[in-house]
């Protein structure tokens, strides 16, 4: 059974389980500006906008742990703004949210990136409850950024799996969310964290990990990491979604414009892309839409989408601009780690590549204390199980 799996890394996670750590004192002041906006949500309001956004997940998956989640218990959403840089070094102000539990004391504070959102309009700040906040409903204080590009610098293009930027946006976020409650709770924020991500999510956890160990000292002290469905290797996926011609998540365009701006590669699109969606580059690709609308506009094969010179070995000029750019895409190598990382994937995922988890998995485990499980499911199911893995594990200890 699918489970048996997840029961085993369940147990080997607790058995691998660290000791707490010293904890700091008081968190570095000036990165908080601002307030935006707070409110209470309920489980309830949790699960139907989850279902609104991904109507392909099975929330019967979730029966299976539905004890461990009081459905009436209520949670304080925060949407704060805080000061960070963009991934040109810049000066930026991003935002994003703090979910606590009301009614009890926390059980202690994860750092969730979002997964990839493709519109800019759905950023935590934004909507307040998104999925990612629960694990407030197992009690604990959640941490959510909304990278650059989402909630309040939607004007900006999101730099998609940036992975350098992400960490420093993630951590910025996390220095802010600690003068936060240094300002304006009872309670400091505990400065001993773990950080959770799924997806796109997975990458920013794994990228805000990095960045944390290797700052000389830091104020964040990181217990464990789960990483699950993630891309820590963007040339590698790159060449693997090529190869298969199909790509079930509609990232690749909204990445490839992003990588223009970011890197100013001056694209000619009429070497990149083809069809309807090149006639309507501009207004299918303005950051606007969902997943769910952008699969609307663009089909999971891509050579209805992509210009045929993506697909032979020689490419083009402007697919090389490309291709050089996503190599800066990386976090295999260069850091290590103290911290327990726990990493998971589905084998028959069709957005993220099982490739990407077991290649990271064979690096991080030659040096660093490593578990990794595989099921199945696809990317979105499988999703579900990683979270509940999460949950169970984190719950216990």
């Amino acid at each position: 059974m699918r489970h048996t799996g997840l029961l085993a890394t369940f147990l080997l996670l607790v058995f691998l389980s660290c000791n707490k750590m010293d904890r700091a004192i008081r968190p570095p002041q000036g990165y908080l500006v601002s307030v935006l906006r707070s409110k209470e949500f309920s489980m309830h309001e949790m699960i139907a906008l989850t279902l609104r956004d991904f109507p392909e997940v099975d929330f019967s998956m979730m029966e299976s742990v539905a004890d461990l989640f009081n459905l009436d218990m209520r949670v304080k959403v925060t949407a704060i703004s805080y000061n960070t840089v963009d991934p040109k070094g810049d000066p930026v102000i991003a935002s994003g949210i703090i979910v606590k539990p009301l009614g009890m004391a926390s059980r202690g504070v994860v750092h969730v990136p979002p997964t990839t959102p493709l519109s800019s309009l759905e950023g935590g700040s934004d909507l307040l409850i998104i999925t990612e906040g629960v694990f407030a409903f197992l009690g604990f204080t959640v941490i959510i950024p909304d990278l650059i590009g989402s909630g309040i610098s939607a004007g900006l293009p999101q730099p998609f799996l940036f992975m350098d930027n992400t960490g420093r946006v993630c951590y910025d976020m996390q220095l802010a969310s600690m003068e936060y409650f240094d300002r304006y709770e009872k309670a400091p924020l505990d400065p001993e964290i773990d950080i959770f991500g799924y997806s796109g999510g997975a990458t920013g956890a794994v990228a805000l990990l990095r960045h944390i160990d290797r700052l000389t000292e830091s104020p964040v002290k990181v217990k464990k990491l789960f990483a699950g469905g993630g891309v820590y290797h963007m040339s590698k996926t790159y060449e693997i979604l090529k190869e298969r011609g199909c790509a079930e998540y509609p990232l690749i365009p909204l990445m490839i414009k992003s990588m223009d701006y970011w890197y100013n590669l001056q694209l000619d699109y009429s070497r990149i892309f083809t069809g309807a969606l090149l006639a309507n580059r501009e207004e299918w690709l303005d950051g606007t839409r969902n997943s769910g609308q952008m699969r609307e506009l663009i089909g999971p094969q891509l050579d209805t989408y992509m210009h045929p010179d993506f697909f032979s070995a020689e490419g083009n000029s402007e697919i090389k601009k490309i291709e050089n750019a996503l190599s800066l895409h990386s976090i295999l190598e260069g850091w290590n780690t103290r911290t327990l990382i726990y990493l998971g994937h589905a084998t028959d995922d069709l957005s993220v590549p099982y490739e990407e988890t077991q290649a990271f998995f064979n690096i991080m485990n030659s040096k660093s204390k490593a578990v990794m499980t595989k099921g199945s499911g696809g990317h979105y199911n499988y999703g579900i199980d990683f979270f509940i893995s999460g949950c169970l594990f984190l719950t216990v200890n």
